[in-house]
């Protein structure tokens, strides 16, 4: 795991309120923990997680924008998952009840244009990220420019914790279609329900609610303004070959990502904006 120096740098936020322990980093504005009273924690992180600068941190729910992944079929982007998860956000509020603990952290064009493939996109972007930690988790990641209209992927990277990945059930994506990036981005459709069984890299044209059931809860996913689920897990080969991730833990973790990217991107009007939201909920089997 960080060291403790290694996550200051990287701005640690703890919080503790009646409903929840939460933690969140100034690094991406990357949300870490959320656990629910008398849950175990809902989101997973590598217990060789890296928090540097140029690190991509495997865990928590980091934010991809402007860009996801290696960018639309027709865009070529020089680093994977967009700008924002690479720099330190501004912290612009924090604020707690007995009941919910909220942050919200600030990021400008300025503070991300020293990074490869900022130029294509307008050098007056902002964003702002909202996290509420209390009985449910909301997330709510806003962008625009006054000047200039532009198209934007984005995403919630979250990686949530399981007991077994051979117990997990993902519902919720029936009547879809995805695109399967083990079998060279080929479309096919969906399932009932997904089972994981190795390597995984989908991407789900599926903006409605999801569950992901695991050996002793439910894991429930509401998303706002979202047209497409992402599900991803590294498999064993995968895993190994990480950096900032230990190998076996392939099997204690799946990523099921909401946001808007490839053909379902979204182009947000000049002087306009754009908000992505997710409440994340946990309930017990049964």
């Amino acid at each position: 795991m960080p060291t403790p120096d290694e996550l200051a740098t990287a701005g640690l936020r703890t919080t503790v309120n009646s409903t929840c322990r939460g933690a969140a980093l100034d690094l991406g504005a990357t949300v870490t923990s959320w656990q629910p009273r008398g849950q175990r924690d809902v989101l997973f992180v590598s217990r060789e997680a890296l928090v540097g600068i140029d690190d991509e941190v495997h865990g928590g729910i980091p934010i991809c924008a402007p860009w996801f992944g290696r960018g639309r079929d027709d865009v070529d982007v020089p680093r994977p998952h967009g700008l924002v998860r690479w720099v330190p956000w501004r912290l612009v509020e924090d604020t707690t009840s007995d009941a919910a603990t909220t942050l919200v952290w600030e990021c400008s064009g300025d503070e991300v244009a020293h990074l490869p493939g900022a130029d294509a996109y307008p050098s007056d972007i902002w964003f702002r990220h909202e996290a509420q930690f209390g009985e449910t988790l909301h997330l709510s990641f806003t962008t625009g420019s006054p000047s200039t209209s532009f198209v934007l992927d984005e995403a919630f990277h979250c990686y949530f914790a399981v007991s077994h990945i051979s117990d997990v059930v993902i519902d919720g994506l029936a009547g879809t279609r995805y695109r399967d990036y083990t079998d060279g981005a080929a479309w096919h459709d969906a399932d009932d329900v997904l089972r994981i069984h190795g390597h995984t890299d989908r991407i789900y044209d599926a903006p409605g609610n999801v569950t992901i059931t695991d050996d002793d809860r439910i894991i429930a996913l509401t998303p706002g303004d979202a047209a497409s689920t992402i599900v991803w897990n590294p498999g064993p080969d995968g895993a190994r070959s990480l950096t900032g991730w230990a190998g076996e833990e392939w099997t204690q973790m799946v990523c099921v990502e909401v946001g808007n990217v490839q053909h379902r991107a979204v182009t947000v009007p000049a002087g306009g904006s754009h908000t992505l939201s997710l409440d994340v909920a946990v309930r017990p089997l049964g």
